[in-house]
């Protein structure tokens, strides 16, 4: 996937897709704090699209879901 530019939309629809793959996994918020360390807090901002996640944070948390953290970003100035 190739994203042609990050922006709050990017975030808040990254924040909802790794919500609902939590979910699907049954894993609560206690349960991501555990496997990565992070905050309840801090995760439910990333998921509710409030804060920007960092691409060491986000490879964390992919691996934490036991998902793939691979795709593309483009910048653009």
């Amino acid at each position: 996937m190739v994203i042609k530019t990050i922006d709050k939309h990017f975030y808040k629809q990254l924040g909802m897709q790794l919500r609902k793959i939590r979910q699907e996994k049954e894993l609560s918020l206690k349960d991501m704090r555990d496997k990565t360390g992070f905050s309840k807090t801090l995760i439910d901002f990333w998921e509710l699209g409030q804060s920007k996640i960092k691409p060491a944070q986000y490879k964390i948390l992919c691996d934490a879901l036991g998902i793939e953290s691979d795709f593309e970003v483009e910048v653009r100035l």
